[in-house]
């Protein structure tokens, strides 16, 4: 296994901004994972898992250990079922899927994300969401040094969240995939359909993270501030809040009137509101300036504490 020292870890995320890990390495087997974990271990050093980097915010001055990123990508058809490594992404997983005129996961198309970082966050949209899918997963405990098998209950799966997030010893190495049968013209044509409208309302073209804050609930929130704010929407989004209870951080986000706002490189997507996007030169302090700021403007507004979806690196 390769262990490269000084790794600009920009060009592992979505966000391109981020400097270098002192450590950096690619892990496509069992035994390489035990390998790498054995010698982080003896040298006490940090470390963070990295999988297609959709979902994180690297500090600009890097990160003090080692970044191991999970490149097992194998894929295996069994039935209406798939056993699926980590590494792979959720797109290619999707397509190989339609090979097998197996469908249920178009909804994440166009989502640049692993399969094992899709699952420990819960990924989801248009709703849907991994917990539906997922039947099992297959765990490596940093701790033991050892791999074990979960079921969907001890997953304990919620709105983009998991047991794997309160488990951080827990590295996802492969998840079992119950699909649903449909034909692959059928796949494709929703496929489609969700680019269509991923493209008509998100930033696509610009460096991102994707959904910057978390929807929140609105249980926490005095029952006139709760009020006040439902009232300001039209009925598709009354009803939609109704039936989840979280309002649309995005929502929240254009009513505080900072839709276009930016700092340095770092801008609030005029096209979706909870996307912040690099608009070419961002440095991570930018975003981390620029989402402080959202937050406190949000919060002053409309009385509502938004909280970070994206993960932070290095801090």
């Amino acid at each position: 296994m390769n262990i490269q020292k000084n790794v600009e870890l920009a060009q592992y995320t979505t966000f391109k901004t981020g400097g270098k890990a002192d450590f950096f390495c690619e892990v496509k087997t069992k035994e390489d994972l035990l390998d790498v974990f054995a010698w982080i271990k003896k040298d006490e050093l940090k470390y963070f898992i990295l999988g297609n980097g959709s979902n994180l915010l690297v500090s600009d001055s890097g990160f003090r250990g080692v970044a191991v990123k999970l490149v097992n990508d194998g894929v295996v058809w069994g039935g209406n079922k798939s056993v699926a490594g980590a590494g792979v992404l959720l797109p290619v997983l999707i397509n190989e899927g339609k090979k097998h005129n197996l469908g249920g996961m178009e909804w994440a198309y166009g989502i640049p994300a692993t399969l094992g970082g899709a699952v420990r966050n819960n990924a989801g949209a248009f709703g849907s969401d991994m917990g539906q899918l997922v039947e099992s997963v297959e765990t490596f405990d940093i701790e033991k040094l050892k791999f074990d098998q979960l079921d969907k209950k001890n997953c304990a799966f919620s709105y983009h969240n998991s047991a794997f997030h309160d488990k951080p010893a827990w590295v996802i190495w492969e998840a079992t995939l119950r699909w649903k049968e449909k034909s692959r013209e059928d796949v494709e044509q929703e496929i489609q359909r969700i680019l269509a409208v991923r493209k008509d309302r998100q930033p696509m073209d610009r460096p991102s993270a994707g959904s910057y804050f978390r929807n929140p609930t609105l249980e926490f929130l005095e029952k006139s501030k709760r009020e006040n704010l439902i009232s300001r929407l039209d009925e598709a989004l009354r009803v939609s809040v109704g039936q989840t209870n979280t309002i649309p951080a995005a929502y929240l986000i254009e009513a505080a009137e900072l839709k276009g706002k930016s700092i340095g490189g770092a801008q609030v997507s005029e096209k979706h509101a909870n996307f912040i996007i690099n608009t070419g030169n961002a440095k991570t302090e930018d975003v981390i300036i620029l989402a402080s700021m959202v937050k406190q403007k949000v919060r002053t507004k409309l009385g509502v504490q938004l909280q970070e979806e994206v993960e932070y690196v290095g801090f």
